[in-house]
């Protein structure tokens, strides 16, 4: 039995069948009305990503479908076979937590992650690092796990920004440089990050007191 192709007349389809879910689900959301489940599935069909990413969700959430977590895990396979980021990471967390139906595999997930990495989604960079850091799924490198977090780092990430100043303070993986942690430290703590903020104070009173 052959497998059915998908067509890019039908991708297309799913894409406006996709946008058009979007919108009902917005309107929905507001106005208490049924969701367009029926809409999205179409769409997800059709195998356009973002329709299966956001059918997984739904699966997920239980957002106007009963909760399912292996149908979820299903669609988010299939989303993330068509490089889909979030999908990829996602997948990445139910493997490493044991979700949908999936047994714990630590290296599977860091495979995942490192896939929606090198995809674009940034909370996946971190997640490459936080592995690396620690050994999950992989022997612990700190030199490979800053590299990974000097990426989220410099793409905005608040918490790899004052891992990265950790590391820079303490000599952990790379040489010590007290201008280099209090940068990265000072860029998470203009974000919000209170112990960022706490580790800036505490180094300049410590560079107060040796003058």
């Amino acid at each position: 039995m052959k497998t059915e192709r998908i067509t890019g007349d039908q991708r297309t389809a799913g894409k406006r069948q996709y946008q058009q879910a979007e919108r009902l689900a917005r309107d929905a959301d507001r106005n208490g009305a049924p969701l367009p489940v029926t809409l999205l599935e179409q769409a997800a069909a059709s195998g356009y990503p973002p329709a299966l990413y956001a059918l997984a969700n739904w699966h997920l959430h239980g957002k106007g479908v009963k909760r399912d977590y292996k149908r979820a895990v299903g669609l988010l396979k299939k989303a993330a076979a068509k490089k889909h980021p979030a999908a990829e990471y996602d997948l990445a967390v139910c493997h490493e937590l044991g979700k949908g139906g999936l047994a714990k595999d630590p290296r599977a997930a860091l495979i995942w992650y490192r896939r929606a990495a090198n995809h674009g989604d940034r909370d996946a960079i971190t997640e490459v690092a936080r592995c690396y850091y620690h050994g999950i799924g992989t022997h612990k490198n700190l030199p490979k796990a800053l590299q990974w977090y000097k990426k989220a780092a410099e793409r905005g990430d608040a918490e790899a920004q004052y891992t990265l100043g950790r590391a820079y303070e303490f000599g952990e993986g790379v040489e010590a440089n007290l201008e280099k942690a209090t940068r990265w430290y000072g860029k998470a703590a203009a974000q919000g990050n209170r112990r960022a903020g706490r580790a800036v104070a505490d180094l300049k009173a410590d560079l107060d007191q040796q003058e």
